[in-house]
This record gives structure tokens, sequence and C-alpha cells, in this order.
């Protein structure tokens, strides 16, 4: 593949730290748009990065930093794990940003070829009451969040769709799960006893008092390992991805005319139940499990139907989570100190 001018918003992040390193171990040139003053700069260009001083949320610093280049990663954004951030940030950050982004992209068609723009899976309508039966396609499930950053992604979403159709701005949407770099994996909240005390004591019902009472029984007064259950007993399930597949996922869309214009879901290879990764970590850790049904809380329960991705731009990945769990039981172990934050070998 040839090489290619590659400008990627949010490289400063977990997620483009890792994409940005991927695309330059491949010998692509990659520009990064920096926050004045965002001490993760020098980092950036010790791995022999570009880096321009700017803001997304201003058009006239995004124009600059489209200049010549052929392909843009927009992964800057305003999300959950972030903030917490006003509405009218996630407004700023994710919409009229990603507006600059697009219509930045349409003024140098000459130059930009491919704008992969992320969003995220939080826009889709995947907890019903008693889980998904069936994985989850890129339009199986409608997407109706309020919340201000599901919302605000839906809303980019709309954008590419006008840019697309109305401009011919080749635009493709990626969405994904919650996503592990490395060492995150083992310390995920919802493996634990005190993420259920939570989601319990914030409600004043009488089932949620006999679930907390319950739940303190089995506990008695630790945080022991949760393998969490339906009603029906069983296990919970859920389908996240590990931050070097979304590194492969965009490096087999670079030049991918069949992404055009399309909206696709990146996932693991499978989705992990709480049975299978809780003992896992236990035998890592040394942790007490407790295994109990979550009564009159609605489960995670879904998967991702991935053949969209691997049809059209031959998305393989690899990680599954053993491999995630392997990676962060190294990292830890080994007390690495990666080149930039959460970076995955």
């Amino acid at each position: 593949m040839p090489s290619r001018n590659i400008l990627i918003t949010g490289a400063t992040g977990r997620i483009g730290a890792n994409v940005a390193k991927h695309m330059v171990d491949l010998g692509h040139h990659i520009r990064a748009l920096v926050l004045p003053g965002d001490h993760q700069k020098t980092k950036l260009e010790n791995l022999g990065i570009e880096t321009v001083q700017g803001d997304i949320t201003s058009f006239d610093d995004v124009r600059i930093a489209c200049r010549d280049m052929h392909t843009v990663f927009h992964l800057g954004a305003a999300f959950q794990a972030g903030g917490p951030f006003t509405p009218e940030q996630y407004m700023h950050a994710n919409v009229q940003a990603t507006f600059h982004v697009f219509e930045a992209a349409r003024e140098n068609a000459a130059d930009v070829k491919h704008v992969v723009f992320s969003s995220t899976d939080a826009t889709l309508d995947k907890y019903p009451p008693t889980g998904n039966v069936q994985p989850i396609a890129e339009t199986t499930v409608s997407q109706t969040q309020t919340d201000w950053y599901g919302f605000t992604k839906i809303l980019g979403e709309r954008l590419a769709d006008r840019f697309v159709r109305a401009e011919g701005v080749p635009i493709t949407i990626v969405r994904f799960p919650m996503v592990w770099g490395a060492g995150e994996f083992p310390d995920f909240p919802q493996f634990r006893m005190a993420y259920f005390f939570e989601h319990f004591r914030c409600r004043s019902d009488r089932h949620a008092i006999e679930m907390l009472e319950h739940l303190e029984s089995l506990a008695n007064g630790e945080n022991p390992l949760v393998i969490a259950c339906d009603p029906n007993g069983r296990s919970w399930m859920k389908h996240t991805l590990d931050v070097r597949d979304i590194a492969h996922g965009f490096e087999r869309l670079l030049g991918s005319k069949p992404a055009i214009g399309n909206t696709y879901q990146l996932g693991a290879p499978g989705p992990f139940t709480w049975r299978e990764v809780v003992p896992a970590i236990a035998r890592a850790t040394g942790e007490q499990i407790i295994e109990t049904r979550m009564d009159h809380m609605v489960p995670t329960f879904y998967e991702f139907d991935l053949s969209a991705a691997r049809r059209d731009f031959g998305y393989a990945p690899t990680h599954d989570w053993k491999s995630t769990l392997d990676e962060a039981i190294r990292f830890t172990t080994d007390g690495s100190d990666a080149i930039i934050p959460t970076v995955a070998s």
C-alpha cells in the first residue's frame, strides 16, 4: 500500500494514540491536531508524528490541518468516560466539530479521498428488558438515545449521511463498543459487587431494597468478583473491542472504496460472558467469586453482527477476551511504561 498522509483528530487519546502509532509503523505520514498545552504532544512527536496545534471546535484550525491530507480519521470527541461534560460541550465537540471536519474535507476534495468518522454503540437501544436474542447488525435496533453522548453521536451520523448524499464527501462511519486499552480489562466495574451495590442504592423501590439486602448478605462486607446472571440464570454477555483491533480495522479501511457511504460496527471476534471471564480474572488475582441472579435489573446481553465489516473491507479482529485479559495481566505484571498511555503492544 502506498504511503498516505493521514490527519487524526483525538490522537492523544487512548484510541487515537494506538491508531496513530500503528499507522506510523505501517509507513504512513501522520498529522495530529493537538490542543495547545496538551502534554502528550511531545510523546507523539517522538513517534515521528507531525503535530499541529488547534481545536476541532475551530473551523479555521480544522481547515488548516486538513490541507494536503489524503485521509482523515476523526476520533476527537467528548465521550462518557472523559467527562463530565455539559450539554453545550457535547454539542460543540461532537456535532459542531464533526461538521467542521466534514466541511473541511469537502473544501479539500482534491486531496481528501476518505474520512472515517468514529461513532459508538451508545447510539443504539441495546438493552431491552430480557437482552438481545439475535446479534445486532448496523440497522436492526433503533437509535433513540437521549443521553447527550449518544444523542450527539447520532447527530454526527446524520451529518455524515447528509455530506455523503448532498456533497459527495467520501465518509465511512465506524461504531465502537466499549474499548479496552492495555491493562484495563480486569478493572471493569461490572465484574465486582460494588457496581451492583451502587445500582440498587440509587433506587428506593421495594425490589431494589430486597436485592441490596441479598447482595450485602452474599458479599459479607467485601467487594468480590461477581458472575452476574439474569432472572433465568443466564450469564450476562457483552461484546467489546480491544484497541489493537481498532488499529487493524482502520488499516483495512485505508483505500476501501466499498466502505464509503456506509456504517459499520466493529467488535472483538466474539462476545464474552461473565461466566467465562470472571473465573479467569479470579485465577489471576486470587479474588473471591460470587454468582447470583440480578433480579429487577435490565441485563447486559448482546453481541454484534460484524459480517458487513468483514465483507466490505476485510475486518478480521484477532483479540478475543482471553487475548485482552492476557495483555492486561502482562501489562500490569511488567509495570510497562507505554510511550503513550494505554498503548497496547
